[in-house]
């Protein structure tokens, strides 16, 4: 059997930047999803543990891009935008350059049917339960973090 060469493995990080959002990282065989914490220092820790700051891995990480709609509340979109440009400061405090992908592009690379917005979103969930049943605790919150840092993993051309 092959020896695998650890010292090229990838991190592969998706963020669901809303305040329901998460922060997913898939690691050769490992994945783990987290809730968004409330607070900017437990963001930047989670993080910080997501990518191991370990210098021989590359990390590869996505953000769902996001943009303000006119029947988005002020409240909710302010800190929706809010938890992005955290995600977005963090990220460049570590180097790691941090790639947008539009919702619509990684929810078509799914084949997700046109469905209205909560049963999308259960469609999602049940997408990402049904790639890793293994994970616990896969929930509205979690899963399109989960599916962003599949897209990531499975759309890199560096694999």
């Amino acid at each position: 059997m092959k020896k695998k060469d650890l010292s090229h493995s990838k991190i592969y990080i998706g963020i669901d930047p809303g305040k329901s959002g998460a922060l997913c990282v898939i690691e050769d065989d490992f994945i783990k999803a987290y809730p968004c914490p409330d607070n900017v220092q437990d963001m930047a820790l989670m993080f910080a543990m997501a990518i191991s700051v370990n210098e021989t891995k590359t990390v590869v990480a996505y953000i769902e891009k996001v943009w303000a709609r006119p029947t988005d509340g002020r409240s909710s979109i302010w800190k929706f935008a809010e938890n992005y440009g955290v995600w977005l400061g963090i990220a460049g405090a570590y180097e790691v350059d941090l790639k947008t992908v539009a919702p619509q592009r990684w929810i078509k690379y799914f084949e997700t049917p046109k469905m209205e917005k909560a049963n999308r979103k259960r469609y999602l969930r049940d997408k990402a339960r049904s790639m890793y049943p293994d994970l616990k605790k896969v929930s509205l919150k979690t899963a399109d973090a989960i599916l962003i840092a599949t897209y990531a993993k499975e759309t890199d051309n560096n694999s």
